[in-house]
């Protein structure tokens, strides 16, 4: 009896990490609503924070220096997150990893009023599965038309 409880364990471990979701794309009403801008880049944020971390200052830099470029480019600033948290929290900060995107590029000198934000705490996630592997690629803000 306990050598077949064992199998039976191990065959569902088995299936779960064979199903393992890491880099699947979720349905087709997820990632950002608007068309991506080519030459600006995704900023990533950790669990439940919205300030720009470190690794991310250069991406925020290309983007700067992309919308220097490009006067006429006007963008809207998506701010997404993974599924933890309430719907209401995770609008909240979606809105603030928004807004730390805008205030960064501002800083560096494009005009407040090419950029608008907007949340969509996580219900538009890029990645489907519940774990890690998945959920660093919905802490996120997208740079869109």
């Amino acid at each position: 009896m306990m050598k077949h409880k064992k199998e039976l364990f191990l065959m569902i471990v088995l299936v779960l990490v064979a199903s393992g979701c890491q880099n699947k794309k979720g349905p087709t009403t997820s990632g950002p609503i608007g068309a991506p801008i080519k030459g600006l880049k995704t900023v990533y944020f950790d669990f439940d924070r919205s300030n720009i971390r470190d690794d991310q200052i250069t991406t925020l830099q290309g983007n700067s220096d992309f919308m220097k470029s490009n006067s006429s480019v006007r963008v809207v600033i998506e701010g997404h997150c993974d599924e933890r948290g309430t719907n209401e929290y995770n609008m909240a900060l979606g809105d603030r990893r928004a807004r730390s995107s805008k205030e960064y590029l501002v800083n560096l000198g494009i005009d407040p009023n090419r950029m608008n934000t907007i949340s969509y705490g996580e219900e538009r996630p890029l990645a489907t599965c519940h774990d890690e592997s998945c959920w660093w690629q919905n802490r996120r803000a997208d740079f869109v038309k």
